[in-house]
């Protein structure tokens, strides 16, 4: 997707301690026209989320530092809880979990390994594209 310099790119937060995954996302939400930061841990992800104003977090469970959870009430209890937060997980696709996302703010929970095409559908539904 080719997008218009004179449109405002909404901007995307990526928390992923895996260099792979956040190098693999950033490039597919580039060219799906997105401006995309990278946090390697969860205390880059809350200094990133305090100095910027995002469209969308995508936020890893599993990071040094601060694990996803931390992060994630830490965003809820600022003045950025309203941003959309999507949390990605290597972890068992366990209910318990999806419900602590739910109860902690999170708009959306996606398993890794996931699918490219899927994770721009969520992207897309979670910016109101």
């Amino acid at each position: 997707m080719e997008s218009d310099p004179l449109i405002k790119k909404e901007k995307i937060l990526i928390a992923e301690d895996d260099p792979q995954i956040a190098r693999l996302v950033e490039f597919k939400l580039n060219r799906e026209g997105f401006q995309v930061s990278i946090a390697r841990n969860g205390k880059e992800a809350v200094d990133q989320m305090e100095s910027d104003a995002w469209s969308l977090i995508i936020l890893d469970i599993m990071m040094p530092i601060l694990d996803g959870w931390e992060v994630l009430k830490r965003l809820k209890s600022s003045s950025q809880s309203q941003i959309p937060v999507l949390m990605l997980t290597a972890k068992s696709y366990q209910k318990k979990d999806i419900a602590n996302a739910a109860d902690l703010g999170a708009t959306q929970f996606l398993r890794k390994p996931f699918d490219l095409s899927e994770l721009v559908a969520v992207v897309n539904s979670l910016v109101g594209r």
